[in-house]
């Protein structure tokens, strides 16, 4: 390693005390490097500092910046970076850690509160941590499932660990995408009076129609439209959907009856501050009538009178009808994944 020390880096080092035979004996720790001499190198990881004895150290390598991609909020960072930033929108009933691995667990309610966000080292060879990974979810009697991220239209069994739980048996589910965009950008492009490739269709006068009122409690009224079109646990869905630092409920109502909600989750408040989209509804009785495009417009607008910078929102590869809507409204396309998990 050169002795700059504004790089980041993967350094491979000796564990003391040596563990038992049969453990591992080496680790890897990911981080920014603060110091680097001939006595030590420093690390600032995501769990603090990590002072590493020089002479304990096996191998290091750095770690290329990110290419930011042209209109691509977020670009900067690597998909998994990404998805622990923004955790906090869609928060797990329960976490663990693996390493720097994220582990989550929320009742087996929504795939996202139910898997593994596999960021950096685990601290253990790969076929170990699933090992470990399975055994967590075994303990709460969850099936084992990994977020695998790539770009749009990658071979999941490209990835490595991919590889190794495929040939455990674990299958992949179809690819979603995760799309982000600057908060003032959408916001400008949601108040054009015309939203056009919504589903094919031009709709003036978005959502005139519907009333869209927000909350930031949750409402009997969302909750049972939300269940309308999943079947939610319960405790878990309380949970997760009232879980982030802050959140705010739309409903679209027509003649007193819910056609549609949505929901933003917010991470803590700062220069960084992150909000998520999701939760997004309308009744198929009502849909390309522009009421989705007045909730999102809504959300947007909350999520700019609580300063968040950027925003982020999840959807299936093969919803082309949302999909239109989210990039007309100026979210691009970050990176695509798909969840492999055992079945049951």
């Amino acid at each position: 390693m050169t002795q700059s020390a504004a790089v980041r880096a993967t350094v491979r080092y000796r564990i003391e005390p040596p563990p038992p035979p049969g453990q591992p004996s080496l680790t890897d720790a990911v981080g920014t490097v603060l110091v680097n001499t001939a006595d030590e190198v420093v690390l600032q990881t995501r769990r603090g500092e990590l002072r590493i004895p020089r002479d304990r150290i096996v191998a290091t390598r750095i770690i290329p910046n990110a290419t930011p991609r042209r209109g691509v909020v977020g670009s900067e960072v690597t998909p998994l970076e990404l998805w622990r930033a923004t955790a906090d929108a869609w928060p797990a009933m329960e976490t663990g850690h693996l390493g720097e691995w994220l582990l989550r667990a929320s009742r087996g309610f929504t795939a996202r509160g139910n898997s593994v966000v596999p960021v950096g080292n685990p601290g253990l060879p790969l076929p170990d941590a699933i090992d470990a990974v399975e055994q967590w979810y075994a303990a709460r009697g969850l099936p084992p499932n990994l977020t695998i991220p790539g770009p749009a239209g990658f071979d999941p069994t490209h990835d490595p660990l991919a590889r190794l739980a495929v040939a455990r048996g674990y299958a992949a589910s179809q690819p979603s995408l995760f799309l982000t965009g600057a908060t003032a950008t959408i916001a400008a492009q949601l108040r054009e009076p015309v939203i056009v490739g919504y589903g094919g269709v031009g709709v003036r006068g978005v959502g005139s129609r519907a009333k869209i009122t927000t909350e930031t409690e949750l409402t009997e009224a969302w909750l049972a439209a939300y269940g309308g079109y999943r079947t939610p646990d319960p405790v878990a869905a309380r949970a997760i959907l009232t879980g982030s630092p802050a959140q705010v409920f739309a409903t679209a109502q027509i003649g007193g009856r819910v056609v549609g909600i949505g929901r933003l989750g917010l991470g803590s408040p700062g220069p960084a501050r992150w909000g998520g989209i999701a939760a997004m509804w309308v009744d198929p009785a009502y849909r390309r009538q522009g009421i989705a495009a007045a909730l999102l417009s809504r959300l947007v607008s909350e999520a700019a009178d609580r300063d968040a910078a950027n925003l982020h929102l999840q959807a299936w590869h093969s919803n082309t009808a949302a999909l239109a809507l989210y990039r007309h409204a100026g979210f691009r396309v970050h990176h695509a994944y798909v969840n492999v998990s055992r079945p049951t």
